[in-house]
Protein backbone atom coordinates (compact mmCIF):
# COMPACT_ATOMS: atom_id res chain seq x y z
CA UNK A 1 0.00 0.00 0.00
CA UNK A 2 1.16 3.38 -0.73
CA UNK A 3 0.59 6.79 1.11
CA UNK A 4 0.52 10.50 -0.27
CA UNK A 5 0.95 13.07 2.41
CA UNK A 6 2.20 16.72 2.43
CA UNK A 7 4.92 17.10 5.07
CA UNK A 8 7.75 16.35 6.18
CA UNK A 9 6.95 15.35 9.47
CA UNK A 10 3.30 13.39 8.84
CA UNK A 11 6.23 11.54 6.44
CA UNK A 12 7.87 10.60 9.71
CA UNK A 13 4.62 9.66 11.80
CA UNK A 14 3.49 7.11 8.48
CA UNK A 15 7.18 5.90 8.33
CA UNK A 16 6.66 4.48 12.26
CA UNK A 17 3.24 3.00 11.06
CA UNK A 18 2.92 -0.94 10.44
CA UNK A 19 2.59 -0.55 6.78
CA UNK A 20 4.26 -1.55 3.90
CA UNK A 21 4.88 1.25 1.02
CA UNK A 22 6.74 0.45 -2.18
CA UNK A 23 6.68 3.81 -2.46
CA UNK A 24 5.47 7.82 -1.47
CA UNK A 25 3.65 10.50 -3.31
CA UNK A 26 4.96 13.84 -1.87
CA UNK A 27 2.76 16.96 -2.18
CA UNK A 28 4.10 20.51 -1.25
CA UNK A 29 2.65 23.56 -2.11
CA UNK A 30 4.61 26.45 -3.83
CA UNK A 31 5.48 28.43 -1.26
CA UNK A 32 6.38 25.79 1.14
CA UNK A 33 8.95 24.28 -0.99
CA UNK A 34 10.60 27.88 -1.82
CA UNK A 35 11.24 27.95 2.17
CA UNK A 36 11.91 24.49 2.68
CA UNK A 37 13.97 23.24 -0.25
CA UNK A 38 16.83 21.91 1.95
CA UNK A 39 14.11 20.12 3.92
CA UNK A 40 12.71 18.73 0.90
CA UNK A 41 16.40 17.73 -0.22
CA UNK A 42 17.23 16.32 2.38
CA UNK A 43 14.34 13.92 2.83
CA UNK A 44 14.77 12.59 -0.87
CA UNK A 45 18.08 11.93 -0.14
CA UNK A 46 16.85 10.40 3.31
CA UNK A 47 14.63 7.87 2.08
CA UNK A 48 15.65 4.69 -0.49
CA UNK A 49 12.82 4.45 -2.50
CA UNK A 50 10.69 6.30 -5.06
CA UNK A 51 9.30 9.18 -4.01
CA UNK A 52 7.02 11.69 -6.54
CA UNK A 53 6.79 15.36 -5.81
CA UNK A 54 3.69 17.36 -6.82
CA UNK A 55 2.56 21.10 -6.26
CA UNK A 56 -0.90 20.79 -4.92
CA UNK A 57 -3.12 18.00 -3.67
CA UNK A 58 -6.10 18.55 -7.00
CA UNK A 59 -2.58 17.24 -9.28
CA UNK A 60 -2.75 14.49 -6.47
CA UNK A 61 -6.84 13.37 -6.73
CA UNK A 62 -6.28 13.08 -10.20
CA UNK A 63 -2.94 11.05 -10.07
CA UNK A 64 -5.54 8.87 -7.54
CA UNK A 65 -8.24 8.40 -10.36
CA UNK A 66 -5.56 7.61 -13.23
CA UNK A 67 -4.47 4.90 -10.74
CA UNK A 68 -7.79 3.59 -9.80
CA UNK A 69 -6.72 1.83 -7.12
CA UNK A 70 -8.12 1.76 -3.28
CA UNK A 71 -4.83 0.94 -2.09
CA UNK A 72 -3.27 4.07 -2.31
CA UNK A 73 -3.91 6.96 -0.09
CA UNK A 74 -3.41 11.03 -0.04
CA UNK A 75 -3.41 12.35 3.68
CA UNK A 76 -2.85 16.16 3.60
CA UNK A 77 -2.73 18.19 7.17
CA UNK A 78 -5.48 20.49 7.69
CA UNK A 79 -4.22 21.48 11.14
CA UNK A 80 -1.45 20.29 13.89
CA UNK A 81 -4.62 17.77 15.29
CA UNK A 82 -6.40 16.81 11.83
CA UNK A 83 -5.68 14.98 8.98
CA UNK A 84 -7.46 15.01 5.08
CA UNK A 85 -7.86 11.43 4.23
CA UNK A 86 -8.44 11.62 -0.01
CA UNK A 87 -8.83 7.80 -1.57
CA UNK A 88 -9.94 6.31 -4.66
CA UNK A 89 -13.30 4.03 -3.97
CA UNK A 90 -14.65 1.69 -6.64
CA UNK A 91 -17.22 3.95 -7.93
CA UNK A 92 -14.60 6.12 -9.67
CA UNK A 93 -15.09 8.82 -7.11
CA UNK A 94 -12.38 10.75 -4.46
CA UNK A 95 -13.57 9.54 -1.19
CA UNK A 96 -12.80 12.43 2.06
CA UNK A 97 -12.37 11.55 5.51
CA UNK A 98 -11.21 13.69 8.30
CA UNK A 99 -9.45 12.12 10.91
CA UNK A 100 -7.55 13.08 13.95
CA UNK A 101 -3.59 12.84 13.57
CA UNK A 102 -3.37 10.70 16.51
CA UNK A 103 -6.31 8.33 16.04
CA UNK A 104 -5.52 4.52 14.67
CA UNK A 105 -5.36 5.08 11.46
CA UNK A 106 -5.41 0.91 10.97
CA UNK A 107 -8.92 1.47 12.17
CA UNK A 108 -9.81 4.80 10.44
CA UNK A 109 -8.32 3.99 7.30
CA UNK A 110 -11.93 2.67 4.65
CA UNK A 111 -9.80 -0.14 3.87
CA UNK A 112 -12.59 -2.93 3.76
CA UNK A 113 -14.16 -3.48 0.49
CA UNK A 114 -17.88 -2.95 0.98
CA UNK A 115 -19.62 -2.48 -2.68
CA UNK A 116 -19.60 -1.01 -5.82
CA UNK A 117 -21.27 2.30 -4.87
CA UNK A 118 -23.65 2.07 -7.71
CA UNK A 119 -20.65 2.50 -10.07
CA UNK A 120 -21.67 2.16 -13.91
CA UNK A 121 -19.67 -1.20 -15.45
CA UNK A 122 -19.39 -1.31 -19.27
CA UNK A 123 -19.82 -5.24 -20.28
CA UNK A 124 -19.23 -6.80 -23.27
CA UNK A 125 -20.67 -9.93 -23.76
CA UNK A 126 -21.92 -12.37 -27.08
CA UNK A 127 -24.47 -14.47 -28.16
CA UNK A 128 -24.03 -18.00 -27.27
CA UNK A 129 -26.94 -19.93 -26.59
CA UNK A 130 -28.29 -21.08 -23.67
CA UNK A 131 -24.85 -19.62 -21.71
CA UNK A 132 -25.78 -16.07 -23.18
CA UNK A 133 -28.64 -14.93 -25.08
CA UNK A 134 -27.27 -11.30 -26.92
CA UNK A 135 -29.58 -9.64 -29.37
CA UNK A 136 -29.57 -5.71 -30.39
CA UNK A 137 -32.14 -3.57 -31.20
CA UNK A 138 -31.37 -2.20 -34.96
CA UNK A 139 -34.28 0.41 -34.09
CA UNK A 140 -33.08 1.62 -30.41
CA UNK A 141 -29.47 0.06 -30.66
CA UNK A 142 -30.36 -1.66 -26.99
CA UNK A 143 -28.48 -4.81 -26.35
CA UNK A 144 -31.25 -6.98 -25.15
CA UNK A 145 -29.16 -9.91 -22.71
CA UNK A 146 -30.34 -13.03 -20.79
CA UNK A 147 -29.20 -16.59 -20.18
CA UNK A 148 -27.49 -18.39 -17.56
CA UNK A 149 -24.42 -15.81 -17.26
CA UNK A 150 -26.31 -12.85 -17.32
CA UNK A 151 -28.26 -14.17 -14.76
CA UNK A 152 -25.31 -14.52 -12.48
CA UNK A 153 -24.50 -11.09 -13.74
CA UNK A 154 -27.46 -9.77 -12.21
CA UNK A 155 -26.94 -11.26 -9.27
CA UNK A 156 -23.67 -10.09 -8.72
CA UNK A 157 -24.95 -6.31 -9.92
CA UNK A 158 -27.46 -6.52 -6.81
CA UNK A 159 -25.01 -7.86 -4.20
CA UNK A 160 -22.04 -5.51 -5.05
CA UNK A 161 -24.57 -2.47 -6.14
CA UNK A 162 -23.41 -1.16 -9.57
CA UNK A 163 -25.20 -0.61 -12.70
CA UNK A 164 -24.57 -2.01 -16.43
CA UNK A 165 -24.38 -1.60 -19.94
CA UNK A 166 -23.80 -4.04 -22.60
CA UNK A 167 -21.62 -3.91 -26.04
CA UNK A 168 -21.19 -6.84 -28.54
CA UNK A 169 -18.39 -7.69 -30.80
CA UNK A 170 -18.50 -7.19 -34.08
CA UNK A 171 -17.66 -8.83 -37.44
CA UNK A 172 -18.30 -12.37 -35.86
CA UNK A 173 -14.75 -11.69 -34.00
CA UNK A 174 -16.65 -13.51 -31.14
CA UNK A 175 -14.30 -14.01 -27.68
CA UNK A 176 -11.54 -12.61 -29.85
CA UNK A 177 -8.00 -13.91 -30.95
CA UNK A 178 -4.77 -12.95 -30.40
CA UNK A 179 -2.69 -11.69 -33.59
CA UNK A 180 0.63 -10.91 -33.86
CA UNK A 181 2.04 -7.92 -35.50
CA UNK A 182 6.04 -8.20 -34.16
CA UNK A 183 7.26 -9.35 -31.46
CA UNK A 184 6.10 -6.32 -29.03
CA UNK A 185 2.90 -5.72 -31.37
CA UNK A 186 -0.02 -7.99 -30.56
CA UNK A 187 -3.82 -6.98 -31.29
CA UNK A 188 -6.16 -7.96 -29.21
CA UNK A 189 -10.25 -8.23 -30.69
CA UNK A 190 -13.40 -9.50 -29.60
CA UNK A 191 -14.92 -9.49 -26.10
CA UNK A 192 -10.59 -10.16 -25.10
CA UNK A 193 -10.15 -6.64 -26.86
CA UNK A 194 -12.77 -4.65 -24.75
CA UNK A 195 -11.00 -5.47 -22.27
CA UNK A 196 -7.19 -5.28 -23.31
CA UNK A 197 -8.02 -1.98 -25.14
CA UNK A 198 -9.88 -0.78 -21.54
CA UNK A 199 -13.40 -0.36 -23.68
CA UNK A 200 -15.39 -2.64 -21.13
CA UNK A 201 -14.81 -3.03 -17.77
CA UNK A 202 -16.29 -7.10 -17.28
CA UNK A 203 -16.83 -9.58 -20.61
CA UNK A 204 -18.60 -12.44 -20.26
CA UNK A 205 -20.13 -15.74 -22.57
CA UNK A 206 -18.55 -18.78 -21.60
CA UNK A 207 -15.01 -17.17 -21.43
CA UNK A 208 -12.46 -19.75 -20.71
CA UNK A 209 -9.59 -19.20 -18.69
CA UNK A 210 -6.16 -19.51 -20.53
CA UNK A 211 -2.85 -19.22 -19.41
CA UNK A 212 -2.07 -17.50 -23.04
CA UNK A 213 -3.97 -15.42 -22.34
CA UNK A 214 -3.12 -13.69 -18.59
CA UNK A 215 -0.47 -11.07 -19.93
CA UNK A 216 -3.59 -9.29 -21.88
CA UNK A 217 -6.47 -9.76 -19.53
CA UNK A 218 -7.19 -11.13 -15.83
CA UNK A 219 -10.06 -13.40 -14.81
CA UNK A 220 -11.93 -13.66 -12.02
CA UNK A 221 -12.17 -17.00 -9.76
CA UNK A 222 -14.09 -19.68 -12.02
CA UNK A 223 -17.41 -20.42 -11.83
CA UNK A 224 -18.32 -23.25 -14.27
CA UNK A 225 -16.81 -26.36 -15.33
CA UNK A 226 -17.11 -27.15 -18.84
CA UNK A 227 -16.59 -29.98 -21.38
CA UNK A 228 -15.47 -29.40 -25.03
CA UNK A 229 -17.16 -32.03 -27.12
CA UNK A 230 -18.48 -33.01 -30.93
CA UNK A 231 -22.08 -32.58 -31.95
CA UNK A 232 -22.37 -35.04 -35.24
CA UNK A 233 -24.61 -36.18 -37.98
CA UNK A 234 -26.84 -38.99 -36.04
CA UNK A 235 -26.17 -42.57 -38.37
CA UNK A 236 -29.10 -42.58 -40.61
CA UNK A 237 -31.38 -45.97 -40.78
CA UNK A 238 -30.31 -49.35 -43.35
CA UNK A 239 -32.00 -48.66 -46.42
CA UNK A 240 -35.17 -50.62 -46.93
CA UNK A 241 -34.30 -52.57 -49.05
CA UNK A 242 -31.71 -54.54 -46.61
CA UNK A 243 -34.38 -55.64 -44.49
CA UNK A 244 -33.28 -59.00 -46.33
CA UNK A 245 -30.06 -58.86 -44.80
CA UNK A 246 -30.24 -57.14 -41.33
CA UNK A 247 -31.93 -59.91 -39.41
CA UNK A 248 -29.12 -61.67 -38.72
CA UNK A 249 -25.57 -60.88 -38.75
CA UNK A 250 -22.62 -61.37 -41.10
CA UNK A 251 -21.80 -64.32 -38.61
CA UNK A 252 -24.65 -65.93 -38.66
CA UNK A 253 -25.64 -65.69 -42.43
CA UNK A 254 -22.12 -67.58 -43.09
CA UNK A 255 -22.69 -70.24 -40.77
CA UNK A 256 -26.31 -70.73 -42.17
CA UNK A 257 -24.69 -71.06 -45.43
CA UNK A 258 -22.34 -73.31 -44.14
CA UNK A 259 -25.28 -75.52 -43.31
CA UNK A 260 -27.11 -75.27 -46.44
CA UNK A 261 -24.10 -76.72 -48.12
CA UNK A 262 -23.34 -79.29 -45.93
CA UNK A 263 -26.59 -80.70 -45.94
CA UNK A 264 -26.96 -80.23 -49.58
CA UNK A 265 -23.59 -81.97 -50.35
CA UNK A 266 -24.70 -85.15 -47.45
CA UNK A 267 -27.90 -85.72 -48.95
CA UNK A 268 -25.95 -85.89 -52.43
CA UNK A 269 -23.96 -88.42 -51.43
CA UNK A 270 -26.61 -90.15 -49.37
CA UNK A 271 -28.80 -90.32 -52.82
CA UNK A 272 -25.65 -91.61 -54.18
CA UNK A 273 -26.07 -94.86 -52.33
CA UNK A 274 -29.39 -94.83 -52.05
CA UNK A 275 -29.88 -94.71 -55.90
CA UNK A 276 -28.31 -98.28 -56.31
CA UNK A 277 -31.77 -99.69 -54.54
CA UNK A 278 -35.09 -97.86 -57.12
CA UNK A 279 -37.49 -98.17 -54.33
CA UNK A 280 -35.33 -95.60 -52.54
CA UNK A 281 -34.50 -92.09 -52.70
CA UNK A 282 -33.25 -91.59 -56.05
CA UNK A 283 -34.40 -88.12 -56.78
CA UNK A 284 -31.66 -86.77 -54.04
CA UNK A 285 -29.10 -87.62 -57.06
CA UNK A 286 -29.64 -84.53 -58.78
CA UNK A 287 -27.88 -81.53 -56.81
CA UNK A 288 -30.78 -79.22 -58.06
CA UNK A 289 -33.08 -81.34 -56.03
CA UNK A 290 -31.03 -81.27 -53.30
CA UNK A 291 -30.53 -77.32 -53.36
CA UNK A 292 -34.77 -76.99 -53.70
CA UNK A 293 -35.47 -79.26 -51.38
CA UNK A 294 -33.12 -77.67 -48.62
CA UNK A 295 -34.00 -74.37 -49.26
CA UNK A 296 -38.15 -75.60 -49.38
CA UNK A 297 -37.14 -76.91 -45.57
CA UNK A 298 -35.47 -73.73 -44.54
CA UNK A 299 -38.11 -71.83 -45.59
CA UNK A 300 -41.11 -73.90 -44.53
CA UNK A 301 -42.51 -74.45 -48.15
CA UNK A 302 -44.15 -77.69 -48.71
CA UNK A 303 -41.96 -80.29 -50.16
CA UNK A 304 -44.17 -83.05 -52.48
CA UNK A 305 -40.95 -86.11 -52.41
CA UNK A 306 -41.42 -88.54 -49.89
CA UNK A 307 -37.98 -89.27 -48.40
CA UNK A 308 -37.93 -92.77 -47.68
CA UNK A 309 -34.09 -93.60 -47.29
CA UNK A 310 -33.58 -93.84 -43.29
CA UNK A 311 -30.15 -92.40 -43.17
CA UNK A 312 -31.88 -89.25 -45.24
CA UNK A 313 -34.87 -89.21 -42.76
CA UNK A 314 -32.56 -89.19 -39.74
CA UNK A 315 -30.27 -86.79 -41.02
CA UNK A 316 -33.47 -84.02 -42.34
CA UNK A 317 -34.85 -84.50 -38.60
CA UNK A 318 -31.94 -82.98 -37.06
CA UNK A 319 -31.84 -80.21 -39.81
CA UNK A 320 -34.94 -79.53 -39.96
CA UNK A 321 -35.22 -78.99 -35.93
CA UNK A 322 -32.03 -75.84 -36.38
CA UNK A 323 -33.86 -74.53 -39.15
CA UNK A 324 -37.08 -74.45 -38.05
CA UNK A 325 -35.19 -72.92 -35.04
CA UNK A 326 -33.27 -70.37 -37.10
CA UNK A 327 -35.58 -69.49 -40.55
CA UNK A 328 -39.32 -69.23 -39.29
CA UNK A 329 -38.52 -68.08 -35.54
CA UNK A 330 -36.05 -65.75 -35.63
CA UNK A 331 -35.26 -64.47 -39.35
CA UNK A 332 -39.20 -63.82 -39.69
CA UNK A 333 -39.72 -62.07 -36.34
CA UNK A 334 -36.38 -60.14 -36.87
CA UNK A 335 -37.53 -59.24 -40.43
CA UNK A 336 -40.98 -57.64 -39.10
CA UNK A 337 -39.04 -55.60 -36.72
CA UNK A 338 -36.83 -53.91 -39.12
CA UNK A 339 -39.31 -53.28 -41.30
CA UNK A 340 -41.37 -51.80 -39.02
CA UNK A 341 -38.32 -49.86 -37.03
CA UNK A 342 -35.81 -49.71 -39.53
CA UNK A 343 -32.13 -51.21 -38.17
CA UNK A 344 -29.80 -48.00 -37.65
CA UNK A 345 -25.96 -48.10 -37.68
CA UNK A 346 -24.26 -47.53 -33.73
CA UNK A 347 -23.40 -43.66 -33.50
CA UNK A 348 -19.83 -42.19 -33.21
CA UNK A 349 -19.09 -41.94 -29.52
CA UNK A 350 -15.12 -42.03 -29.02
CA UNK A 351 -12.40 -39.93 -30.27
CA UNK A 352 -10.72 -42.29 -32.00
CA UNK A 353 -14.13 -43.80 -34.15
CA UNK A 354 -14.32 -39.74 -34.59
CA UNK A 355 -10.81 -39.55 -36.07
CA UNK A 356 -10.93 -42.97 -38.07
CA UNK A 357 -14.03 -41.40 -39.81
CA UNK A 358 -14.07 -39.99 -42.66
CA UNK A 359 -16.16 -36.53 -41.01
CA UNK A 360 -14.26 -33.18 -41.08
CA UNK A 361 -13.89 -31.69 -37.76
CA UNK A 362 -14.18 -27.83 -37.30
CA UNK A 363 -14.76 -25.50 -34.23
CA UNK A 364 -14.14 -21.39 -33.63
CA UNK A 365 -10.89 -20.38 -34.01
CA UNK A 366 -7.68 -21.41 -33.75
CA UNK A 367 -6.94 -22.34 -30.05
CA UNK A 368 -8.24 -25.84 -29.81
CA UNK A 369 -6.79 -27.09 -33.45
CA UNK A 370 -3.49 -25.76 -31.98
CA UNK A 371 -3.97 -27.00 -28.25
CA UNK A 372 -4.85 -30.48 -30.00
CA UNK A 373 -1.93 -30.26 -32.18
CA UNK A 374 0.93 -29.75 -29.18
CA UNK A 375 -0.48 -32.29 -27.45
CA UNK A 376 1.50 -35.32 -26.28
CA UNK A 377 -1.20 -37.61 -27.04
CA UNK A 378 -0.53 -39.20 -30.94
CA UNK A 379 -4.52 -39.30 -30.93
CA UNK A 380 -4.96 -35.91 -30.11
CA UNK A 381 -2.32 -34.74 -32.48
CA UNK A 382 -3.83 -36.81 -35.22
CA UNK A 383 -6.86 -35.23 -34.37
CA UNK A 384 -5.90 -31.59 -34.55
CA UNK A 385 -4.32 -32.23 -37.76
CA UNK A 386 -7.83 -32.82 -39.12
CA UNK A 387 -9.11 -29.72 -37.68
CA UNK A 388 -10.59 -26.52 -39.56
CA UNK A 389 -11.31 -23.38 -38.40
CA UNK A 390 -14.40 -21.53 -38.11
CA UNK A 391 -14.80 -17.77 -38.38
CA UNK A 392 -18.39 -18.02 -38.01
CA UNK A 393 -20.91 -19.85 -35.71
CA UNK A 394 -23.90 -19.83 -37.66
CA UNK A 395 -22.21 -21.41 -40.75
CA UNK A 396 -20.32 -23.69 -38.54
CA UNK A 397 -23.33 -25.73 -37.45
CA UNK A 398 -24.81 -24.93 -40.94
CA UNK A 399 -22.73 -27.52 -41.70
CA UNK A 400 -24.27 -30.24 -39.97
CA UNK A 401 -27.09 -30.06 -42.51
CA UNK A 402 -24.28 -31.61 -45.23
CA UNK A 403 -24.19 -34.89 -42.78
CA UNK A 404 -20.54 -34.87 -43.66
CA UNK A 405 -18.75 -32.30 -41.03
CA UNK A 406 -18.45 -32.53 -37.02
CA UNK A 407 -18.76 -29.73 -35.21
CA UNK A 408 -16.63 -29.60 -31.87
CA UNK A 409 -17.90 -26.44 -29.06
CA UNK A 410 -18.86 -26.25 -25.44
CA UNK A 411 -21.13 -28.92 -24.10
CA UNK A 412 -24.01 -27.03 -23.32
CA UNK A 413 -24.04 -25.15 -26.27
CA UNK A 414 -24.22 -28.16 -28.61
CA UNK A 415 -27.20 -29.48 -26.48
CA UNK A 416 -29.05 -26.53 -27.18
CA UNK A 417 -28.25 -26.05 -30.64
CA UNK A 418 -29.27 -30.04 -31.23
CA UNK A 419 -32.46 -29.14 -29.03
CA UNK A 420 -33.45 -26.17 -31.56
CA UNK A 421 -31.87 -26.65 -34.96
CA UNK A 422 -32.16 -30.23 -35.17
CA UNK A 423 -35.09 -31.60 -33.78
CA UNK A 424 -36.07 -35.16 -34.15
CA UNK A 425 -38.00 -36.29 -37.15
CA UNK A 426 -40.13 -39.31 -37.74
CA UNK A 427 -37.25 -40.97 -39.38
CA UNK A 428 -35.04 -40.50 -35.91
CA UNK A 429 -32.48 -38.10 -34.37
CA UNK A 430 -30.88 -35.73 -36.97
CA UNK A 431 -27.35 -35.14 -34.59
CA UNK A 432 -26.00 -36.76 -32.14
CA UNK A 433 -23.75 -35.73 -29.18
CA UNK A 434 -20.63 -37.70 -28.74
CA UNK A 435 -19.99 -39.14 -25.47
CA UNK A 436 -16.33 -38.78 -25.36
CA UNK A 437 -15.48 -35.04 -24.57
CA UNK A 438 -11.72 -33.46 -25.64
CA UNK A 439 -11.12 -30.55 -23.05
CA UNK A 440 -12.30 -29.73 -19.77
CA UNK A 441 -12.54 -26.09 -19.53
CA UNK A 442 -13.39 -23.36 -16.52
CA UNK A 443 -15.45 -20.48 -17.62
CA UNK A 444 -15.35 -17.08 -15.51
CA UNK A 445 -15.50 -13.57 -15.89
CA UNK A 446 -12.95 -11.33 -18.05
CA UNK A 447 -11.66 -8.10 -16.42
CA UNK A 448 -9.08 -5.89 -17.14
CA UNK A 449 -5.27 -6.59 -16.45
CA UNK A 450 -5.19 -5.34 -13.02
CA UNK A 451 -8.74 -4.27 -12.31
CA UNK A 452 -9.87 -3.42 -9.40
CA UNK A 453 -13.19 -4.84 -9.59
CA UNK A 454 -11.29 -8.58 -9.16
CA UNK A 455 -11.55 -8.60 -5.24
CA UNK A 456 -15.15 -7.46 -5.50
CA UNK A 457 -16.09 -10.41 -8.14
CA UNK A 458 -13.81 -13.32 -6.35
CA UNK A 459 -15.54 -13.18 -2.98
CA UNK A 460 -19.63 -13.23 -3.96
CA UNK A 461 -18.92 -15.27 -7.24
CA UNK A 462 -17.04 -18.21 -4.78
CA UNK A 463 -20.52 -17.36 -2.32
CA UNK A 464 -22.59 -18.17 -5.63
CA UNK A 465 -20.58 -21.30 -6.29
CA UNK A 466 -20.48 -22.94 -2.75
CA UNK A 467 -23.95 -22.13 -2.30
CA UNK A 468 -24.86 -24.02 -5.60
CA UNK A 469 -26.66 -20.52 -7.20
CA UNK A 470 -24.34 -21.22 -10.22
CA UNK A 471 -25.19 -24.60 -10.92
CA UNK A 472 -29.19 -24.51 -10.18
CA UNK A 473 -29.44 -21.23 -12.87
CA UNK A 474 -27.46 -23.21 -15.02
CA UNK A 475 -29.89 -26.54 -14.95
CA UNK A 476 -32.90 -24.23 -15.33
CA UNK A 477 -31.44 -22.91 -18.81
CA UNK A 478 -29.85 -26.26 -19.47
CA UNK A 479 -31.51 -28.47 -22.26
CA UNK A 480 -31.13 -32.08 -22.57
CA UNK A 481 -30.73 -33.94 -25.65
CA UNK A 482 -33.26 -36.39 -26.26
CA UNK A 483 -33.33 -39.94 -27.03
CA UNK A 484 -35.66 -40.67 -29.79
CA UNK A 485 -37.74 -43.89 -29.24
CA UNK A 486 -39.62 -44.80 -32.32
CA UNK A 487 -42.02 -47.11 -30.28
CA UNK A 488 -43.96 -44.09 -28.61
CA UNK A 489 -45.18 -43.30 -31.94
CA UNK A 490 -48.79 -43.14 -32.21
CA UNK A 491 -49.68 -43.17 -36.07
CA UNK A 492 -50.49 -46.28 -37.51
CA UNK A 493 -49.75 -46.99 -41.09
CA UNK A 494 -49.93 -50.05 -43.46
CA UNK A 495 -46.61 -51.68 -45.04
CA UNK A 496 -46.05 -49.89 -48.14
CA UNK A 497 -43.62 -50.84 -51.11
CA UNK A 498 -41.29 -48.54 -49.40
CA UNK A 499 -41.66 -50.98 -46.31
CA UNK A 500 -41.64 -54.34 -48.80
CA UNK A 501 -38.47 -52.98 -51.24
CA UNK A 502 -36.17 -55.53 -50.49
CA UNK A 503 -39.10 -58.57 -51.52
CA UNK A 504 -39.84 -56.93 -54.12
CA UNK A 505 -36.30 -56.30 -55.44
CA UNK A 506 -35.46 -59.79 -54.95
CA UNK A 507 -38.41 -61.25 -56.32
CA UNK A 508 -37.69 -58.64 -59.29
CA UNK A 509 -34.02 -59.83 -59.16
CA UNK A 510 -35.58 -63.52 -59.56
CA UNK A 511 -37.90 -62.60 -62.67
CA UNK A 512 -34.59 -61.34 -64.56
CA UNK A 513 -32.15 -64.31 -63.72
CA UNK A 514 -35.19 -66.88 -64.78
CA UNK A 515 -35.93 -64.83 -68.25
CA UNK A 516 -32.16 -64.89 -69.01
CA UNK A 517 -32.26 -68.64 -68.20
CA UNK A 518 -34.97 -69.15 -70.79
CA UNK A 519 -33.05 -66.80 -73.30
CA UNK A 520 -30.21 -68.94 -72.80
CA UNK A 521 -31.66 -72.48 -72.86
CA UNK A 522 -34.12 -71.11 -75.70
CA UNK A 523 -30.58 -70.88 -77.94
CA UNK A 524 -29.02 -73.61 -76.90
CA UNK A 525 -31.63 -75.81 -77.58
CA UNK A 526 -32.64 -74.28 -80.73
CA UNK A 527 -28.75 -74.42 -81.81
CA UNK A 528 -28.99 -77.80 -80.75
CA UNK A 529 -31.93 -78.78 -82.86
CA UNK A 530 -30.35 -76.88 -86.07
CA UNK A 531 -26.95 -79.03 -85.65
CA UNK A 532 -29.35 -82.58 -85.66
CA UNK A 533 -31.54 -81.41 -88.21
CA UNK A 534 -28.50 -80.51 -90.56
CA UNK A 535 -27.17 -83.98 -89.40
CA UNK A 536 -30.33 -85.11 -90.71
CA UNK A 537 -30.25 -83.74 -94.22
CA UNK A 538 -26.95 -84.84 -94.82
CA UNK A 539 -27.25 -88.78 -94.01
Amino acid sequence: MSMMIDRCSVIEYILNMDVKCSGLVTIFDEEYSEENEEDIAKLILKKNRPLILLQNHNEADKLLGDIRSDTFFLLIERSQRLLEIHRWVISDRIQKNFVFRHSNLKKVLPVQRQTLMGRHLTIATLDFPPIVFAKKNDLSGKVVVYGIEPTIMEILAERLDFRFSYILPVNDEMWGTLIFNGPENVTVTGLLGFLHRKEADVSYGDLHIQDRLLSYVDFTRAFRNNFECFLIPAPRPYAKWTALYHPFSSAIWTFTGISCIVAVATLRLLAKYSSRHPNKDAFFSDTMVCVLYILGNMLSAQQPQEVRSPANRLFLIWFLLAAATIIPTLYRSGLISYITFPYTPDPIDTIQQLVDSPLQKISWGNYFKQSLSDSNDPLQRKLGSQFAIATNLSQMFALLETNSWAVMSNQGNLRYQAFTLFPPTSDGPRVHLMRECVFPTRSALGLQKHSSLKPYFDKEIYHLFESGIVEHITSQWAKKQKKWDPTKSTKLAAYSLDSLQGAFYLFGLGIALSFLAFLSEFMFNGYHNRKIYKKKTVN
